[in-house]
């Protein structure tokens, strides 16, 4: 069996299989991890998940680091006058969110799977999916020479790059609703070690998760037609100045002059994609990002990753690895992403839009969640698995008399 793609899912699902007995390959195209500014947040959700694959010490190895507040800054409302959340309580077994280095988990997983016995083979490249009854992995190794697998099964898990289901023939309805940057620091001492905050000023939605002893991944949301935004020799002292904001306690400052880089800033297009077709086949499995993402702005990307390995690993271990044998997943995971998406819809709507509508819609929707806590229930999407937010929060009646009495 081969996994293709050494990420947060992939090497999840290769220590989910470990000392199953199965002969596992775990490919990955880089020969060393590094920061590349991938997700950093981890749902509660996404750590019963991780629990049950096996993985949580991997991550805090990896130093995985919890969340237990969240302060709402906007510029709809006083900074004095913030409201904060705590995010202990909704899963009291497993706590708040974590936080981490995205490359530091994935060696640590790696690491792990390795020493489980999964044979984990970094720098491999050009991986292409023969075709046939018993699927061949053709890959460019790390010394420049091809090399074959013959594999019962393949799992994808390369994420957006979506290698193996494009092979396939899987397109991907790709949306884009807001451009994104991402950049590590540290210096941030005096920053609430345990305490992320979002809000929304003037043309950015920005985020700041810390992640210990004085390391935070800070991130900006825009317009996606400023395509130029954040790029150039300026970039770094550009972005850290847009935290220079009145909503902030200390109108941002704090952040603008003791955040210094500790790796490279990273824009992108924050999408979403619907697979326009299956994400099954003889012999292949996606999962991750690669089988279907949500907008990034949800923070549910790993969360939805880890259920997907979960499934997979679940009838991998099984007797039969037939196309019907993987039903439930297929049938879990678009009923999941259906209210994933449903929830980042509202999300975005909500708070990555910019403008003088934009802000009254905004400081609308906090009168109405203030009067009524229902109108705040996608909300939960971020903490508790989809399946289990309320059946309301989904309905074209909610939907319409949030959007509509925000407007």
């Amino acid at each position: 069996m081969v996994i293709v793609g050494g990420g947060i899912g992939g090497t999840a699902l290769a220590c989910g299989l470990a000392g199953s007995g199965l002969e596992v390959v775990l490919l990955e195209k880089v020969a060393q991890y590094h920061d590349i500014v991938r997700g950093e947040w981890l749902s509660p959700w996404g750590m019963q998940e991780a629990r049950r694959l096996g993985v949580e010490d991997a991550l805090a190895a990896g130093g995985a680091w919890e969340i237990r507040e969240w302060v709402q800054w906007d510029e709809t409302t006083d900074p004095d006058e913030a409201g904060s959340v705590d995010l202990t309580g909704l899963l009291p077994e497993i706590g708040g969110p974590q936080t981490f280095p995205h490359h530091q988990v994935c060696e640590q997983m790696a690491f792990q799977a390795a020493d489980s016995g999964i044979e984990v083979i970094l720098g491999a490249s050009r991986v292409e999916i023969g075709r046939g009854d018993r699927r061949q992995v053709h890959y460019t190794g790390a010394d420049g020479a091809r090399h074959t697998i013959d594999a019962g099964f393949v799992v994808g898990a390369t994420g957006r790059s979506n290698i193996v289901g494009r092979q396939l023939g899987l397109k991907m309805d790709l949306t884009v609703h807001h451009r994104g940057a991402g950049l590590l620091v540290d210096g941030l001492d005096e920053w609430p070690s345990d305490t992320q905050a979002m809000g929304t000023e003037g043309d950015v939605m920005f985020m700041v998760f810390p992640q210990g002893y004085g390391t935070a991944r800070l991130y900006l949301n825009y317009d996606p037609a400023h395509t130029r935004r954040y790029c150039g020799p300026d970039a770094v002292t550009e972005f850290l100045e847009s935290f220079r904001l009145r909503c902030l306690a200390d109108r941002g400052d704090y952040i603008a002059d003791h955040a210094s880089p500790v790796g490279e800033l990273t824009v992108w297009p924050s999408m979403s994609g619907v697979p326009l077709g299956d994400f099954v086949w003889d012999g292949v499995a996606l999962i991750g990002d690669e089988a279907g993402s949500c907008d990034t702005v949800l923070g549910t990307g790993l969360s939805s990753a880890l259920r997907d390995a979960r499934h997979v690993r679940d009838v991998l271990l099984g007797p039969d690895w037939s196309v019907d044998a993987f039903s439930e997943y297929v049938r879990e995971r678009g009923a999941r992403m259906d209210r994933l998406h449903h929830g980042a819809h509202i999300y975005h709507e909500l708070f990555v839009e910019f403008g003088e509508y934009a802000v009254a819609r905004r400081r609308r929707a906090r009168r109405l969640m203030s009067e009524n806590d229902a109108y705040q229930v996608t909300g939960l999407l971020n903490m508790i698995a989809p399946e289990l937010v309320p059946d309301f929060g989904f309905s074209e009646f909610f939907t319409e008399r949030l959007l509509l009495e925000t407007r």
